[in-house]
């Protein structure tokens, strides 16, 4: 994708979408939050697309119908697109997951289950403190997972980040502190170490994706299966759906 691309990109993701019946679909990610990586004119991060069902029952059709778009949109915009299918009471309810919170305040490229409309009349606005503190851990403990299966540089350098926003969000001012390097310790030991301070300081409940982690990495699990467990009970809590049956990928065939 180009990064010129990027203005016209909503307008063009309602057309591709518009025959979509079983769900509502959302744009997510870098590309709606306005920080995508950009390079040499080209834009690096993936296509995040977060479709909208109203049960389980709907995401074989939803499925069906979103595989095709997706493919073409890899292929039209030469970037990997991804899709994780979410239940509507999830996407209600999740005020803070991630995925929500990177959305714009209209996010819908189609709505046919007229979720806008919703959004719109709700009454509450997600704030933040100790409420939203769990969710600003999830995704530490998540990277950190998948760094011990994949790609540590990359992961490891997500899960820094996330512990980052994490301390910035409990402990405004302390980042120096909690993150700064200290008797030279691995960046996962970093992040913990500032995670279990924001846990206890907040006297925490986790989400059991994160107590998950801690409690596979006190034993000896297998990291591959670490991630995996950790990864299903991250799409339970954000999607209400396990990995294998929420998550969608198209990649350019050229």
């Amino acid at each position: 994708m180009k990064a010129s691309d990027i203005a016209s990109l909503p307008a063009y993701l309602a057309g591709a979408f518009a025959d979509v019946t079983a769900a509502s679909v959302a744009l997510s990610g870098s590309l709606s939050r306005g920080d995508a990586r950009i390079a040499g004119g080209r834009v690096l991060s993936d296509l995040d697309l977060i479709p909208v069902v109203d049960s389980a029952d709907d995401v074989t059709l939803a499925r069906k119908q979103l595989e095709p778009v997706l493919r073409d949109l890899a292929d039209h915009y030469a970037v990997t697109c991804t899709a994780a299918i979410t239940l509507r009471e999830n996407f209600l309810r999740a005020r803070h997951a991630g995925y929500v919170t990177s959305m714009r305040t209209r996010p819908f490229l189609c709505d046919p289950l007229g979720l806008q409309e919703q959004l719109d009349s709700r009454a509450d606005v997600a704030g933040g403190g100790d409420e939203l503190l769990p969710w600003l851990a999830q995704p530490v403990t998540y990277y950190l997972a998948k760094a011990g299966a994949t790609r540590p540089g990359e992961n490891l350098a997500k899960a820094a980040l996330a512990a980052r926003r994490l301390v910035g969000a409990a402990a405004p001012g302390r980042e120096a502190e909690l993150l700064g390097p200290e008797h030279g310790e691995p960046r996962a030991e970093v992040c913990l170490r500032a995670l279990r301070a924001v846990a206890v300081t907040h006297r925490l409940t986790l989400l059991p994706s994160s107590r998950e982690f801690l409690a596979r990495r006190s034993g000896t699990h297998d990291p591959e299966e670490t991630f995996h467990a950790v990864r299903d009970r991250a799409f339970l809590e954000n999607q209400g759906l396990p990995f294998a049956q929420s998550a969608m990928a198209a990649r350019p065939s050229a």
